[in-house]
């Protein structure tokens, strides 16, 4: 593989001195502690994790060990604290027929037993070859089966090197072995009988797919099967891992694309395993890498391996941080793929029926229910995070919220749409099940969204019940629509990283630079858009007046992006294109240059500018419409084609100096006061003539008012909204 792997565009320019310093200065400990990268001590290679009662298992090739003779395993309970639990097979002194060249093993649990598969020199045939140990417990011991599962021979010669065993088990209980690769580069599957240590009668098939070199990896999601695998050369910076699907374990193959590839820091990613967490929809892959292009340093890590909603691999984007902590027993997460503010399509698990009013009814305490798939604004809900990390769903028809009645927490309670009125009946808690599916818990109860008898039949009542984990209580989430509500607060994330784009320390001088880091929710992550009379975005840093900008207006990819005082001029509008997929370009105005992380990193403090338009995961983000501090009219409106904020409020508190963003949703006169907790109008700050969906900006400065609580009113063609701003001094 060529070294085009490395990144799609060369290597680009250092940031200045001066930027090099404030990002030094910038650096913090991360605000969860994370697994870090790497994860094992010493030298390790072609890592298996596996997941065995509660405990987290590696099983690696320990480079430079004995001369490949001795097998070591790592144990963990939280994916972030890993113990050497020592040599746990020894070739030579476990096996009779073979004495070095051992690495890649696989275990699997059948049967109460652990099996232990792995390549070793067969010193009978002077070739790679497979075997297998069997143990009670994951770290053994494990006796060895006394001679080679798997030879040449036994492969009907497809291939010469009989290495990499990766073994699995479907759903009808059927265990297959894949293995294969290197020089032959083929990949042949073979049958396990139910004692996993012989072979069925079936012949040994070639089921190589495209791009493969060796260390094959299967999972099965959804009904899918996914077939990860190494390509390139093992020993240089061409390693890396590309993934093929079929709707059979054995093939044949439609190729996926890339996985895993170099980038400017870590090379030679690859040989790795992919790990689910039971019963959600929460994957990692553990791999080797090294950093100084030499491959005797291999090291293990750990990333997030994400699904897109069409089912493909998202491509991972190594980091230095790793994973946070993952014990047994923990929620299931939310998945990366759900943009908050996003339109989306609830659907029902193995159904075409889809959460719907009925009758598209406009009406507070309207009944919810299932319904067949008609397109309408009845089966689609605006869902948008709040404050506590629980969600709210509006029904794009009715503004309503979706809600139990009464605040219930007794099952079988009804579920409905309802005004907004931030309760706690209107909160749910939203986890990625297995197979791409969420639950839905209502705020603080053990009650699930759930479908009656979990009936497929159209009109089937929807209610809360006692989570029991079964289809009726499953929703698949179809993103229908990305609407950018003018005058809200976005997050900003790198797509594969938990990155946001961020100014350093929050600084409000004008000019510095922006960056990347890892999210930890304050407003120097926070950013305000704002939809220009020009159809282009305003992004002001939420904290400050200053506007996300491309310095001097450049229009040569690399140039600096950074912020700067609001001056109105095309540097500082953006273009924004949803891509469908819940990811965005942001396109400079005037330019076809996109905002860039610099090589496609994820390193937290690495620089973002602009640059040529490639299509690839650096230009890539996810806008996700954060909890607002003012407004009472809810962000989605009926029949509006737009969602859109009237009134917001930034930054708030405030030390003073504030703006007032006015977004009305009809044409006419429009008029916003400021008024003292006592209820006397303090500033009177606009009267003027307002264009429905036009946002407008009003600054204050307060730094002379007295700290407190004000009122802010805002009268816009005959509908007034209420908002709060705080100052503190």
């Amino acid at each position: 593989m060529s070294k085009a792997l490395l990144s799609a565009r060369p290597v680009r320019r250092f940031w200045s001195g001066v930027l090099a310093l404030l990002l030094l200065l910038s650096l913090r400990t991360l605000g969860q502690t994370t697994s870090g990268n790497p994860i094992l001590a010493g030298y390790q290679a072609d890592p298996e994790m596996n997941y065995f009662n509660g405990t987290y298992y590696i099983y690696p090739t320990t480079d430079g060990n004995s001369l490949g003779g001795q097998f070591h395993a790592f144990s963990s309970t939280d994916l972030t604290n890993w113990t050497d639990r020592g040599v746990v097979f020894d070739l030579g002194r476990q096996t009779t027929w073979a004495t070095y060249n051992g690495w890649a093993p696989s275990v699997v649990a059948r049967n109460g037993k652990y099996y232990y598969y792995y390549t070793a020199h067969n010193n009978a045939t002077n070739t790679p070859s497979i075997g297998v140990a069997v143990g009670t417990t994951p770290i053994g011991p494990f006796t060895d089966n006394g001679q080679p599962l798997l030879t040449p021979a036994l492969s009907n010669n497809i291939t010469q090197d009989v290495i990499d065993p990766m073994v699995f088990i479907d759903d009808d209980g059927q265990a297959y072995i894949y293995y294969g690769g290197s020089s032959g580069a083929r990949m042949v599957v073979r049958k396990l009988n139910p004692d996993m240590v012989s072979l069925t009668n079936d012949a040994p098939r070639d089921i190589t797919p495209q791009n493969y070199t060796e260390a094959p990896y299967l999972v099965k999601r959804n009904g899918r099967y996914y077939m990860t695998y190494s390509n390139g050369r093992w020993f240089d910076d061409s390693y890396n891992v590309q993934y093929s699907t079929s709707t059979s374990p054995t093939g044949p193959w439609t190729y996926g694309g890339s996985v895993l590839s170099s980038d400017a820091k870590r090379f030679g990613p690859g040989h790795h395993s992919i790990t689910q967490f039971p019963g959600c929809d929460d994957y990692y892959i553990v791999y080797h890498r090294y950093q100084d292009k030499t491959y005797k340093t291999r090291q293990v890590a750990v990333d997030h391996l994400t699904f897109n909603n069409d089912g493909s691999i998202q491509k991972v984007n190594m980091t230095s941080y790793g994973v946070a902590p993952r014990a047994a027993g923990s929620a299931c997460p939310i998945s990366p793929m759900l943009v908050s503010g996003g339109l989306y399509k609830l659907t029902h698990k193995d159904t075409d029926q889809v959460l719907d009013v009925d009758n598209g009814s406009t009406t507070p305490g309207a009944n919810v229910q299932q319904w067949t798939d008609n397109g309408t604004n009845a089966q689609r809900w605006t869902v948008t995070v709040q404050a506590d990390g629980h969600y709210k769903l509006l029904n794009k028809n009715s503004g309503q919220a979706l809600d139990v009645d009464n605040a219930s927490i007794a099952p079988g309670a009804n579920v409905q749409q309802f005004t907004d009125n931030n309760s706690d009946a209107q909160r749910w808690q939203m986890q990625a099940m297995s197979g791409g599916f969420y639950k839905l818990l209502h705020k603080g109860t053990d009650q699930a969204l759930d479908v009656a008898s979990n009936s497929v039949s159209p009109g089937a009542n929807v209610q809360q019940w006692t989570d029991n984990g079964n289809d009726a209580q499953r929703w698949q989430f179809t993103l229908a629509e990305q609407p950018i509500v003018s005058g809200g607060v976005y997050r900003l994330t790198h797509k594969g990283t938990t990155q946001c784009l961020e100014i350093p320390s929050n600084s409000s001088s004008p000019g510095t630079a922006v960056q990347q880091y890892t999210d930890n929710g304050n407003d120097a992550q926070r950013w305000v858009i704002t939809l220009m009379p020009d159809g282009y975005y305003k992004f002001t840093h939420r904290n400050t007046n200053q506007c996300l900008e491309v310095a001097s207006n450049s229009t040569a990819p690399g140039a600096t992006v950074q912020q700067y005082t609001d001056n109105g001029n095309d540097a500082q509008r953006w273009q924004i294109v949803p891509l469908g997929d819940g990811y965005c370009k942001i396109v400079h105005k005037g330019a076809t240059l996109c905002l860039d992380v610099d090589n496609n990193l994820s390193d937290p403090g690495t620089g973002v500018h602009q640059w040529t338009d490639n299509g690839n995961d650096a230009q890539r983000w996810r806008l996700d419409l954060m909890p607002q501090t003012a407004g009472t009219t809810p962000l989605a409106t009926h029949n509006a084609a737009t969602t859109t904020a009237p009134l917001m409020v930034y930054p708030n508190p405030s030390t003073g100096r504030v703006t007032f963003v006015v977004t009305p949703t009809q044409t006419g006169r429009v008029s916003l006061d400021v008024y003292d907790v006592q209820g006397r109008l303090v500033r009177h700050l606009a009267d003027a003539a307002g264009a429905a969906g036009q946002a407008t900006e009003y600054p204050l400065d307060g730094t002379t008012w007295a700290p407190g609580v004000y009122t802010v009113r805002l009268s816009s063609a005959g509908q007034v909204t209420h908002g709060r701003l705080v100052l503190v001094h």
